[in-house]
């Protein structure tokens, strides 16, 4: 029975990884022919895409499953594991040349991760003391941080375009109608795809933590965390690939703010009471580790670390032995 679970596991992994690279490159061809790729509206639809597989993971390890500390822990567990995968490319693929810092863009959508990420762990912390029915009330406070934060990065985003550069843009040219079409069908197989994908992973990653006796808490936050950053590993990979950090670092931040909204939405689904008083105590752990990772990014860019060991950046390096060393400590306290 658990050679089977791994082998649907590990089958159901490289599905998302296939069909989240494939639906990122559909979706960014869909943008392009509805001219999304000139609006903001292209960064939510990207942001969403490669956070697909963690939306319905999480969705059905707590309503499906029955094991919303295994849906905590693949979100906490995401969000760290796509500041290591951050890391881990920059040192593996890059030469030296990349200009290895956020720019004005990524630092506001970094803090508002930090900022979503405190508020669920403030929720974890008060374990659901404060609800409103069988809502928690730190859920409403993670959804309205998300739409707030959304709002101020699009008027930032307007604002840092000079005046008349926007108007002096040739318009998209109209889409092709058998184009459009095959496009969106394309996108809903894929779609569809990684919904059933997700689903495996979440009942295949419950049997394996019951069948080895790692518990949900680890299994969550590694295994199912890294299985389902997958397409984020694709998307990061080729902007690296290209040379742009920061469009790296911008699709990371962005889905880890995704990554902290399907929280609420869970909570939502959640009948049982408050989704965040189910956490273990190792949740709070990575929860932490997240917050400390993105801090490192940050502190680098704005006190400009460039030392080096063995021609790798010690900040990418810290990162990445930070959550290797956090990842073994949470493998002790299962």
């Amino acid at each position: 029975m658990i050679l089977f679970s791994w082998l649907f596991f590990l089958l159901a992994a490289a599905l998302v990884f296939h069909a989240g690279r494939q639906l990122t490159i559909r979706g960014e061809e869909l943008a392009e022919q509805t001219g999304l790729a000139r609006a903001f509206v292209g960064v939510i639809l990207l942001g969403l895409i490669t956070s697909l597989p963690e939306l319905v993971s999480t969705l059905g390890a707590s309503a499906l499953v029955g094991e919303p500390n295994l849906a905590l822990g693949n979100i906490f567990g995401s969000n760290a594991c796509n500041l290591a995968i951050l890391a881990f490319l920059e040192i593996v693929t890059v030469t030296g040349t990349l200009a290895h810092t956020l720019d004005r863009d990524n630092l506001l959508t970094a803090f508002l991760s930090l900022i979503m990420v405190s508020l669920a762990s403030m929720a974890v912390i008060i374990r659901g003391r404060w609800h409103l029915g069988f809502v928690d009330l730190f859920t409403p406070a993670i959804a309205g941080c998300y739409l707030v934060g959304m709002a101020m990065l699009y008027r930032f985003q307007k604002l840092q375009t000079p005046p008349g550069e926007s108007g002096g843009e040739a318009p998209p040219p109209p889409a092709d109608p058998e184009k459009l079409a095959r496009l969106k069908k394309e996108i809903f197989r894929l779609a569809a795809l990684i919904v059933v994908a997700a689903l495996v992973l979440s009942y295949t990653a419950d049997q394996i933590a019951e069948a080895t006796g790692w518990g949900s808490t680890f299994v969550g936050n590694f295994m199912l965390a890294i299985a389902t950053s997958l397409p984020e590993m694709a998307v990061t990979y080729s902007a690296i690939r290209i040379g742009s950090f920061p469009m790296a670092a911008g699709n990371i931040f962005g889905s880890n703010i995704f990554n902290i909204a399907i929280l609420a939405v869970t909570d939502l689904g959640f009948f049982s009471g408050s989704l965040y008083r189910q956490a273990q105590h190792g949740q709070l752990m990575i929860a932490m580790v997240g917050i400390l990772l993105a801090s490192v990014y940050l502190f680098s860019t704005f006190y400009g670390v460039k030392r080096r060991l063995l021609s790798i950046r010690m900040d990418s390096l810290t990162v990445l032995t930070i959550y290797l060393l956090s990842m073994y400590a949470l493998f002790h306290l299962r």
